[in-house]
Order: C-alpha cells, then structure tokens, then sequence
C-alpha cells in the first residue's frame, strides 16, 4: 500500500528543486501547472513539463517528465543544435553546376548537371545578398554561355543523388504533404520547393474560387480544383493533396471573399526535377538548344564514366544563418535537410529512421537520457513521433556545452520580440527574457528553449500539451504562455 502511494508521487505529481530558486515564484508555477493540469481542457489529455538549470543538470521543476509526447516543432531545436555542433555555424552548402561531355565549337556533345548537396536555402528568397530561383538560373545560363556552347547535345538533367530517394517521412500525414510546409527533402532542393497557387474567389459564400494559375509554371503538374469562397477575412482554409510520387494536385478547401486575387502555396512532388526544366526552359529562351528533349526525372541519370567539369559553384548562406530562419519561422524543409545531413554524415545513410538513429546516438553519448526519444523527422510534423520534457531538457543542457552554442542560443526567437512568439508574452517579465521554440500540430502545443532565472542562472525548459479539449487551441495556448511567464519569475 505505501509502494502504491509514493508510485502514484512519483508518476502523477510535480518534482521540485528549490535550490538558488525563488521559493515564491516556484510556489506560483507549481499551482498554475497543476490548475492547467486539472483543466477540463486536459481531461483526456497530457501536461508535461521539465526545467533544468542548464550548467548543474539539476531538476528546478517537473511534470510527467518521462512521459513520451509529440514534440511538434520543438523538435527543430534538436535538429538545430546536432547540425551546428557536427557542421559547425560557419559551414555552406554547395551546389554545383556541371558538364560530362566535350565541346566542339559551339555544340556540348554530353550532359549539363546541377548536381546538389542537400542544400535547403538553394533559391530561398529569406536571406540578403544571396541569389532568388529566377536569379540563379540567370547565374547557371550565364556560365554555360560564358564557355560558348550555344548547343547541347544531350540532356540537362538534375543530379540529386547526394540524399536517397526517400524524400518524406513514411509517417507523415495526407493532409500535410501537398502543402508547402510538407515540401519533401532532395539532395537538390530549389525554392524551398515551392510554388504559389492563385485563385479568384467568388461573389457569395460557398461559391467556386476559380483557379488562376500556378507561379512558378510547372507543366507537368495536373490539378483538380473544389476550393469554393468562404466568410471575408477568413484566409488560407485550403489544404493541398498530392504525392511526391505523382503529378497530379487536389485543391480543396476555402479562400475568403472580397479580394480579386488570393494565392496559397503548395510543395513541388519533385523540386530537383523542376530545377533541371526550368535551366531548361531558360536555355532556350536564352538561344541555347538543347537538342535531347527527354524529360528524366532527378537522380535517375544516365549511366556513365564521364569525368564531370565544374562550370559554377553556388554556397549557401553559413549554417547558422539558416538554422536561425529555422527556428524563428519553423520551417520544416530546413530542419528535415539538416536531418538527413547529420543522418549522412554520421552514419553514411540520409534515410529518415537512419538519420533518427543517429541524432539519438548523437545527444545520448553526450549524457543525455534519451529514454523515450522517438523521433520520426528533423522537423516534428509527423505526429507519431515522440519525446519527453526531460529529454529535452537534457539535450538543451548538453547543447550548452558545444563550442557552437552561441550560434544556436542566437539561432532561437526571443518572446515578444521576434519569430513566431514575437506576439506572445507581451508586458511580461518573459518579453525579451526567453529564448523560445513554438511547436504546433493537430492536438499537441509545446514550447522549449531557455530562460534566465532572477540569479542569473540559465535555464532549459519543455512544456507539451497533448490531447487537450478540441476547439481550445487559443486558450490553450494562452496557459502555456502563463507557464512561461512565471518561469520568468523563478
């Protein structure tokens, strides 16, 4: 009997650790937990929390720390900090732009390649003084008329080799897949393999948004449109299914009322073979022929012994540059393309369950408990992969102790001030004090990051919210925005 009731202690009530902590404000979080806890919004759901102070690895606080959760795009964190501490902050992607063949004259008897390495940036509009997709291909143009060849006799063909083939995670959802925060990962990514989709709403609720064309003009894309005209102001409702596998799109969903124009974005099924047709394209509007006009899609390449000749190389902006886009707009294809870098560079293989495995070796030999770590991606949109809060916690302090975590402390938004917690927290002694990590998916609200204590002691933080109350996302959110607040107290 009393073996059940200290098993019932351990698993179902908070762990609290006092030491150099305000006994006040410590008192305040444990009740606000337990209110949240308690909730009918939690009814049937999880509340799971873990503060550590990152330089001692002792528990400040902790709630069903062991309990494994969705991490939603917390996760990107992890994915963050395991590339920066193997690649280091100052590492580029390259992309290179090359031939296989011999030129005669003006004619390239052989093949043009854009061979890439996985870079996730290639083409991204988000960082200054690097190169849009339309100026890149003007770049790579450029070169090839720089040699003379106004002729090409052979294909231009996109070489994305450099990951295999498996582009999404099995466990990804249908619903998440065609839009363009489910952009598959190739070892040639371009645009962040996106395109927009245009629709010109109707009068009347319920009326069909005509479909208006897609920028940039993919034809091999076929698409299906039910987008209908929802309420005025009501946004994007439209969700995107298509196949990394196929080529044809189902449009489904809303755009609201009272605008001439209205554009969504989808993810390309295959980005590194529109790379190669749209150099293509621009060759010929260029005057360049090329005479084999065979379309094959990217990695299936021609087999050969020919030595390649560099014609261009293209860096990425510095890893830490890209980890900071990352983590302030949570972008999936960054996080996912630094998945399957590590996955590659640690253990030779850049398959999701491969890359996994090594991200979780990764932090475990570096002492964190990695009990209950299941992670399914880079990114956290698959909803069947998992965590704990102490996991967290623990790779979070570990991180601190990489000669790269400046560049990742600098890489994670601040609440109220910047990325996609600059809204939350305002007025509150949080606002510019918590290094945050929003996370969102069907059911799940997390947050993760740092927060200085009033000693001046650094702390690491996760707090998930599982399964709450359908329809309660805003206030849910709102109460683990008031956790974090008080963290702020300690």
């Amino acid at each position: 009997m009393k073996f059940s009731v200290f098993l019932f202690f351990v698993l179902f009530q908070p762990f609290v650790f006092a030491q150099t902590i305000d006994t006040l404000a410590l008192n305040n979080l444990q009740d606000a937990v337990l209110e949240v806890q308690n909730s009918e919004l939690m009814r049937s759901g999880s509340l799971a929390v873990s503060i550590k102070s990152v330089k001692e690895g002792t528990t400040i606080f902790a709630l069903n720390p062991e309990r494994s959760l969705p991490s939603a795009s917390t996760l990107k964190l992890v994915s963050t900090a395991t590339a920066l501490a193997v690649f280091g902050g100052d590492f580029r992607f390259q992309t290179f732009l090359e031939h296989d063949g011999i030129i005669r004259n003006d004619t390239l008897v052989g093949n043009i390649y854009i061979r890439g390495t996985g870079d996730p940036s290639l083409g991204s509009e988000r960082f200054k003084g690097y190169l849009s997709g339309s100026q890149l291909i003007a770049r790579w143009i450029a070169a090839i008329s720089k040699t003379g060849i106004v002729c090409i006799r052979g294909k231009v063909l996109a070489d994305d080799s450099f990951f295999d083939t498996e582009t999404v995670a099995s466990t990804w959802i249908w619903g998440d897949m065609g839009n363009y925060y489910g952009a598959g990962v190739q070892g040639l990514n371009f645009m962040e393999n996106q395109y927009k989709v245009r629709f010109r709403p109707g009068a009347d609720v319920g009326d069909p948004a005509a479909f208006a064309g897609i920028e940039p003009l993919i034809p091999y894309l076929s698409f299906t449109n039910q987008v209908t005209t929802g309420e005025r102001g009501s946004g994007d409702q439209t969700i995107i299914y298509s196949s990394p596998l196929g080529n044809n799109v189902v449009l489904t969903g809303t755009v609201p009322a009272g605008v001439p124009l209205f554009s969504v974005k989808g993810s390309i099924p295959d980005a590194a073979g529109y790379t190669a047709l749209a150099l293509k394209s621009g060759l010929k509007n260029a005057s360049v022929t090329v005479l084999d006009s065979n379309f094959i899609a990217a990695g299936i390449l021609p087999v050969t012994a020919a030595v390649r000749v560099v014609l261009d190389e293209y860096k990425s902006p510095p890893l830490r540059e890209i980890c900071q886009q990352t983590n302030f707009w949570s972008v999936n294809l960054f996080a996912d393309a630094f998945f399957k870098q590590i996955g590659k560079k640690l253990s030779g293989k850049s398959g999701f369950e491969s890359s996994a495995e090594a991200v979780t070796t990764y932090w475990l030999n570096r002492s964190a408990d990695m009990r209950g770590f299941y992670i399914k991606d880079g990114s956290g949109l698959s909803p069947s992969g998992s965590v704990t809060t102490s996991s967290m916690t623990d790779i979070l302090n570990a991180a601190n102790r990489d000669k790269s975590f400046g560049d990742f402390y600098k890489s994670i938004a601040v609440l109220g001030l910047n990325g996609t917690v600059r809204n939350l927290g305002k007025g509150s002694k949080a606002a510019g004090n918590m290094h945050v990590k929003s996370g969102s998916i069907e059911g799940t609200r997390a947050y993760a990051g740092y927060v200085t204590s009033k000693s001046g002691s650094l702390l690491s933080f996760s707090v998930i919210a599982h399964k709450y109350l359908p329809g309660s996302n805003r206030i849910v959110t709102d109460q683990l925005v008031k956790l974090m607040t008080l963290m702020a107290e300690l």
